[in-house]
């Protein structure tokens, strides 16, 4: 008999005269490997405009306690073994409880574990769910190196169930490379064998010579940090964005080229973003 594992739509209320709601968040409950995880969006752009006046700070104060609480079930298992048979009844009495504010579990839904890999049922069912969340504002978004790092945390962050904490990437790793009065800083690192220090740098750039001198001011900086990452087994993990222009590709693909060429130095593209967070999350947890 193939084993199953449950989920429930977190729905928001926002015309409740007319049965209309909008999801807001995905359970996923998997029974025989003691597990919760809760996945909702980062934005809520798109309730905003649908309903101006819903309360955020108190939805993401929701969000928020039941994070916190389905981490705290994952840490004690024998507590799924009390409602193995009845889902429902775990969410309500453990998560989330039923009243009758806008803010609503829906019905639970059984599906057939299909594979071994929760994180990636977890991206699945937050693309099938939630994903026109982030998708709201691509059109007009700068992919600079704010969103660079906000997508990578994000990513990071689903794959650990909130586990690390919004403060690790206000923190950032920064080197004082011996014989200069230089500082360098990273937005985070991590040990994986090497020490991996991130960086963001975007080249969604309007002008070709922009995307040339950016290229060519981080080879100078990775040039200076060389000496540092030998003595330390370091490794330099660049994210980078593609600009939005497709007449800047060939100088995008130029200063990759000359970037992935430095020694010590690791490209790694927004499309890669997902992989490269999954072996983040495997070194962290």
């Amino acid at each position: 008999m193939n084993s199953v594992f449950y989920y429930s739509l977190l729905q928001y209320r926002y015309a409740q005269s007319l049965g209309e709601v909008l999801n807001v968040g995905v359970l996923l409950l998997f029974p025989e490997q003691r597990q919760a995880i809760f996945l909702h969006p980062e934005r809520l752009g798109r309730i905003r405009k649908l309903y101006p006046k819903f309360a955020e700070k108190i939805i993401r104060s929701y969000f928020k306690g039941i994070v916190a609480r389905t981490n705290q079930l994952t840490k004690q298992p024998e507590i799924f073994a009390d409602y193995e048979a009845h889902p429902r009844q775990l969410i309500d009495n453990e998560i989330f409880i039923r009243d009758s504010s806008a803010l609503q579990f829906s019905d639970v839904k059984t599906s057939v574990l299909y594979t071994a890999d929760l994180s990636a049922i977890s991206d699945q069912f937050y693309k099938l769910y939630l994903s026109f969340y982030d998708e709201d504002e691509q059109h007009t978004v700068r992919h600079d190196e704010s969103y660079l790092l906000k997508e990578y945390q994000k990513r990071l962050q689903r794959r650990l169930n909130g586990l690390l904490s919004r403060e690790a990437f206000e923190r950032p790793f920064t080197i004082k490379p011996e014989g200069t009065n230089f500082a360098y800083q990273f937005a985070f690192a991590w040990q994986n064998g090497s020490h991996n220090l991130v960086k963001p740098v975007s080249f969604d750039l309007k002008l070709e010579q922009s995307i040339t001198d950016k290229a060519t001011l981080n080879v100078g900086q990775f040039t200076v940090l060389r000496p540092y990452a030998q003595q330390h087994n370091a490794r330099f993990d660049v994210l980078v964005a593609r600009p939005k222009n497709h007449q800047l590709y060939k100088p995008y693909d130029q200063a990759i080229k000359l970037l992935a060429d430095q020694p010590f130095v690791k490209i790694v593209e927004e499309e890669q973003l997902d992989s490269y967070s999954e072996k983040t999350a495997e070194a962290l947890r």
